[in-house]
Order: structure tokens, then sequence, then C-alpha cells
């Protein structure tokens, strides 16, 4: 750990050793570097969201985030893009996604922001079932 509290490596029962280098400022994980040597960078907007991830093989995942600072699209290492929909101005959750070859799935959620059903393309629905502490 560094002087502030943040995970710097973490080492596992076979001795080898994963860094990580937050930044100076934030806090936020900018880079991980595994036992091997292989790194993986993290970008950041003002907001501190995630705007871009670049694997060790150099493939970036690229995310894009309106006005509200709500995810609106992912953009996979491959091209693949997913698509988020927000049927409420004031909501965080997404009421639909859809992915790079057209298919849509829906979400249903409660006022506590607990998933309630995903409807896929297909129609078929998923329901979750919440205890009265949320789980």
């Amino acid at each position: 750990f560094d002087a502030v509290g943040r995970l710097k490596a973490q080492t596992d029962a076979a001795g080898r050793t994963t860094e990580y280098s937050p930044d100076v400022v934030t806090g936020l994980i900018t880079r991980i570097t595994t036992p091997d040597g292989r790194a993986s960078a993290f970008y950041y907007n003002h907001h501190s969201q995630l705007t871009s991830a670049t694997g060790p093989d150099g493939l970036e995942l690229r995310r894009e985030y309106d006005e509200s600072g709500r995810l609106i699209q992912e953009t996979a290492h491959n091209g693949d893009i997913t698509r988020y929909r927000y049927d409420n101005p004031h909501s965080d959750l997404p009421c639909a996604t859809e992915d790079a070859t057209g298919s849509r799935k829906t979400m249903t959620w409660s006022r506590y922001g607990q998933l309630l059903t995903v409807t896929d393309c297909s129609g078929y629905v998923t329901r979750y079932d919440h205890d009265r502490f949320g789980q």
C-alpha cells in the first residue's frame, strides 16, 4: 500500500506480484502490470468515469457518456458497439441496450435501483427478486 492506503501491489501464494499504479490526485488505477510484465492502461474523464482501457495486447475498449454522465455507448476491442438507452432523464439506470447485431434487451428497475426484469431480443423475460435487505 502507498502512504494514503491505496493498493500498490499484490502478491499471490506462488510469489507472483501484480502492480497497481493509481493516479496521485484521484487514486483511480491508471495501470495494472501482471507478474509476466504485461500491462493494461486505464483512462478517465474529469468525472472519474472510465473512457478507455488498453489491454496488454494493445486492443482498446472505449466508453462514451452523455451530458448527465450516463454511459451511452461502449466500443469493444473488436469494434462492436453497445448502445445504452434511458427512459427517464433523471435516472442513471438504462432501460435498454442494443448490441452490434441490433439485438435489443430491455430492463426494468425498482424504485430502489434494483434490477427487476431483463427482456431479451426474443422476448424471454428473466425476473429478479430481492428480499427486504435488497439482496
